[in-house]
């Protein structure tokens, strides 16, 4: 789209958006003389002339004006920020993350005399969305359907909740503009750029010449790479709760899960020990495997209390498992800081968080206490205040 003005700063100057700088001074100069209140007695001339005056100061400046061309398309009249203060939208979690999306989930509950309807508007990062997508899904199949009216309007919105996936473009086009304009004012380059690049997957016309020239005047610096959000997978999710109820009707038992993997290590002829279930997680994807128990260490994310590194002059392989027979994750090296989160029962080995937030194991006489190398920007171990 094209020609917003959402502040009315074009239309308070008689100027169309693609206004040329001649044409703002040109206007304002016929426009203040006009309504000067030393020269119009009207009594609306002083609150006209100062909208004058500002709309005149925000367009004449020409990165001014590119903020306010930006914060049109990112909001309308009805809610126009103060531009030049702008607050980054954070994940559910409250953390900065550029990666974020806004998504529409629906829930229905019906009752015996009536059925109620919820819509959430959430801006969430995609692990995030597939949870709520579940969690909505589970609720829907399971009291959606209460009454006849109920009944129908159930299907309705589970089919809306699988075909709006991914469907919002012009909501997170403004979302993604409006973190790129906050981002930029704190200062944070690389992912101003990257969610301003992210925008214009969505833009068109003058909004991405708009987008264009905003990036050009970012620092040259390089885009944080965020893969697109896996959306059959997230319309899938959906499907997971009726897709295992059909096989449990099928098989005509429900089973607990402690009893399920009990009966596993049975047939396995293995011998049953204490474990626990460790989940890693990468990109879209979730692994689970057990290991041999681990005592957990809390600590807040904003604290540096169990932050680590590797010795200096040493390097140390991160393994799936708290044993040198497990697969090798990588190989972190000199000074590398990590976030420990747990310890195995003889002290041999610590499980700890990498900067992409994923979960290893390493030798406890590789690491000491403190931060060593410095600590990307994006980095899961450390939330920076």
């Amino acid at each position: 789209m094209s020609g917003r003005d959402s502040a009315g700063y074009y239309k308070v100057l008689n100027l169309t958006s693609n206004a040329t700088a001649d044409e703002i001074k040109q206007n304002y100069r016929e426009l203040a003389k006009k309504w000067h209140p030393d020269y119009n007695k009207s009594e609306d001339a002083m609150e006209i002339f100062q909208k004058i005056s500002v709309a005149h100061d925000i367009l004449s400046d020409e990165k001014k004006r590119l903020t306010y061309d930006l914060a049109c398309i990112a909001h309308g009249a009805e809610n126009f920020p103060d531009i030049f203060s702008l607050k980054v939208y954070t994940n559910r979690h409250g953390q900065e993350d550029v990666s974020v999306r806004e998504v529409d989930i629906e829930e229905q509950q019906g009752w015996f005399i009536g059925d109620k309807k919820k819509k959430k508007r959430l801006i969430c990062s995609e692990k995030e969305a597939e949870k709520e997508y579940l969690k909505s899904s589970v609720k829907n199949w399971l009291l959606g359907w209460w009454t006849l009216r109920g009944f129908v309007e159930n299907i309705k919105i589970i089919r809306r909740n699988i075909k709006t996936v991914g469907g919002k473009k012009e909501e997170n086009l403004q979302l993604l503009v409006h973190n790129a304009l906050a981002y930029a004012q704190e200062g944070k380059a690389q992912k101003a750029r990257t969610c301003a690049i992210l925008a214009k997957a969505y833009a068109d016309g003058n909004d991405k010449n708009l987008i264009d020239k905003f990036i050009k005047q970012l620092p040259q610096v390089q885009e944080i790479k965020v893969q697109p959000w896996n959306e059959s997978r997230l319309k899938l999710v959906q499907l997971v709760f009726p897709f295992m109820l059909l096989l449990l009707i099928a098989a005509g038992i429900i089973i607990k899960r402690t009893d399920i993997l009990e009966g596993y290590y049975l047939m396995k002829g293995d011998e049953i020990d204490y474990y626990q279930q460790v989940r890693m997680q990468g990109g879209s994807s979730v692994d689970d495997m057990v290991v041999a128990k681990i005592l957990n260490i809390n600590s807040d994310l904003g604290s540096t209390k169990m932050l680590y590194h590797i010795k200096s002059g040493y390097s140390a392989n991160v393994m799936y498992g708290p044993s040198d027979d497990f697969d090798k994750i990588m190989i972190l090296g000199n000074k590398a800081t990590v976030r420990v989160t747990g310890i195995s029962p003889d002290n041999a080995w610590y499980r700890i968080m990498l900067d992409n937030g994923d979960m290893g194991f390493i030798r406890t006489e590789f690491l000491e206490k403190g931060i060593g190398a410095e600590i990307p920007e994006d980095s899961k171990i450390f939330e920076r205040n």
